[in-house]
């Protein structure tokens, strides 16, 4: 008994690489670059400078708030001159 799922090959007098089959791959492979050229384009002029911006003000935010924190170290020391008076 022979099956439809084991039939590879048709038995038709028919070509195999006609022309619609060779459009279709030609469309496929047209579409894959269209695709793949969106994406590098989406990449390069959105996605890079957002991340260099927020790497940027992230550089900028961080380096402010080391500065706020060393000048916040010196605030929080009491200066004072101490004089010990002795009692007897």
């Amino acid at each position: 008994m022979e099956y439809a799922a084991f039939r590879i090959g048709s038995s038709s007098s028919r070509q195999a690489g006609g022309l619609l089959p060779q459009l279709v791959r030609a469309l496929a492979v047209i579409a894959a670059g269209i695709a793949l050229l969106a994406v590098v384009v989406v990449g390069l002029f959105l996605v890079l400078p957002l991340m260099l911006a927020g790497g940027i003000g992230l550089y900028v935010f961080l380096r402010r708030r080391m500065r706020q924190a060393r000048r916040r170290s010196r605030d929080d020391v009491i200066e004072a001159e101490y004089t010990i008076i002795e009692h007897r």
